[in-house]
């Protein structure tokens, strides 16, 4: 008989669970730390210090086709983008944040930068070209340029103080920092273990992880330790994969304080789970939550500026 279990994420999020098998990037070695996948690794309660989340929102304004001289012809976009983080030391404090503008083009076509006045403010957009002339290249091409501003912010916070910073996503950079950086995904978008490992993901309990393993790119050196941690307890309706994360941090930190920092993360992220009114709960952490909806007011009126674009492709057409 089929098995029907429900993702907790609302729909028009997407899934939390995405997983394919093939066209992995990847390959995964799961045995960094131990061959023993058969029981979760428990962590103790630490003191969680101060403790960083940078995450980064994205928007698309309006969808375009180009085209040049030549009667070639590509998709593209005009989109905003804003990066910023939060700072919990007992309490939550927004700090550093920065905005972006983009217009995107695929296919190779590179388009001229463009100034449109909202009310009172100019907006500026950068120009940006993707290879690809697929749909979704310019999309990407947004996506990278959200993820460059928040490595790099997660850079400069974590090159301060010896504070935990937990960035949202995969980890954007690989260099030395003073403090360490933690990046933290909340979807499923590749099988990197086999069944016989991935077997004990719907065993964990809150604050238990699996073992490290490493994450290898072809003709390239182990660059990452990963593990997989639960943040809430699983309920009878969900599927067995819901709530949990998998956290990456950069192999140049050694094993040994790969394996204190993965124990000191699992212990401490679910005291931030998200929470149940948030559309991708349980795995938006509550202060990532908190960030992106300041971060999306800081991207301005969706309507107003739509309109202003769609006014200046008019002018310029006429």
């Amino acid at each position: 008989m089929l098995s029907l279990r429900a993702d907790p994420w609302i729909p028009d999020f997407g899934m939390g669970f995405q997983a394919t098998l093939d066209e992995t990037p990847a390959r995964a070695d799961p045995f960094v730390e131990t061959e023993d996948w058969r029981v979760p690794i428990a962590c103790r309660d630490a003191e969680s210090g101060t403790v960083w989340f940078v995450d980064g929102v994205r928007r698309v304004e309006l969808r375009l086709i180009a085209g040049d001289e030549l009667g070639r012809h590509a998709p593209g976009l005009f989109g905003s983008f804003a990066v910023g983080a939060v700072r919990c030391d007992g309490r939550a404090t927004f700090a550093e944040h920065s905005l972006g503008r983009s217009v995107v083009v695929g296919g190779g076509l590179r388009p001229e930068p463009v100034e449109v006045r909202v009310g009172g403010a100019v907006l500026e957009y950068q120009p940006a070209t993707e290879p690809g002339g697929e749909p979704d290249a310019p999309l990407f091409g947004l996506q990278k340029a959200m993820m460059a501003q928040e490595a790099a912010l997660a850079s400069r916070i974590a090159a301060g103080k010896e504070e935990l910073v937990l960035a949202d996503g995969r980890l954007g950079f690989l260099d030395a920092t003073r403090s360490p950086v933690v990046g933290v995904v909340k979807r499923f978008v590749r099988a990197y273990l086999d069944p016989d490992q991935d077997a004990l993901l719907p065993r964990l309990s809150p604050g238990e992880r699996t073992p490290l393993f490493g994450l290898v790119y072809e003709g390239q050196p182990l660059e990452r330790y990963a593990w997989y941690m639960r943040l809430v307890r699983s309920r009878p309706e969900w599927h067995d994969h819901a709530g949990l994360v998998r956290c990456e941090v950069r192999v140049g930190l050694g094993l040994d304080d790969a394996r204190s920092l993965a124990d000191r993360v699992s212990a401490l992220l679910p005291g931030f789970a998200g929470r149940p009114f948030d559309p991708r709960f349980p795995q938006n952490l509550a202060p990532v939550a908190g960030l992106e909806r300041f971060l999306q007011h800081r991207l301005g009126h969706r309507g107003l500026i739509r309109r202003a674009l769609i006014a200046r492709l008019a002018e310029e057409a006429a």
